[in-house]
């Protein structure tokens, strides 16, 4: 069996990762929520949306209608990480990122439609 290296494909596992930590709720935190406050940014169109109300990309609630901004960085990760694992499909870690990165993608870019039906 052939040893797979370290190298450019397996950051796409790494920022997947990092995508994920970025964007999601995780048990109350969501780190680009607190990034992009601590930079004075919205992390949603409407500050009434708070991942208290959600765990999706568009939130519907009484009052609280918005878009949660930090899905746009992620996909900003993520399509890098796509792209990387399959041009270096050999490295260590290259497969998984790349399966992964694809799923959440699509997972992320379909969402929305869920929420209009």
């Amino acid at each position: 069996m052939k040893k797979k290296k370290l190298g450019l494909g397996s950051i796409s596992l790494l920022l997947v990762i990092v995508a994920v930590l970025w964007s999601y709720n995780l048990s109350g935190y969501c780190l680009g929520d607190q990034v992009l406050h601590a930079l004075n940014l919205p992390a949603w169109s409407n500050e009434a949306a708070t991942p208290d109300q959600t765990l999706s990309i568009v939130p519907f609630g009484h009052q609280a209608q918005g878009v949660h901004y930090t899905v746009f960085y992620a996909l900003i990760l993520l399509v890098p990480a796509f792209l990387l694992a399959i041009k270096n499909k050999d490295h260590l870690f290259a497969k998984v990122g790349k399966w992964t990165s694809l799923i959440l993608t699509l997972l992320l870019l379909i969402s929305p439609l869920f929420m209009i039906f």
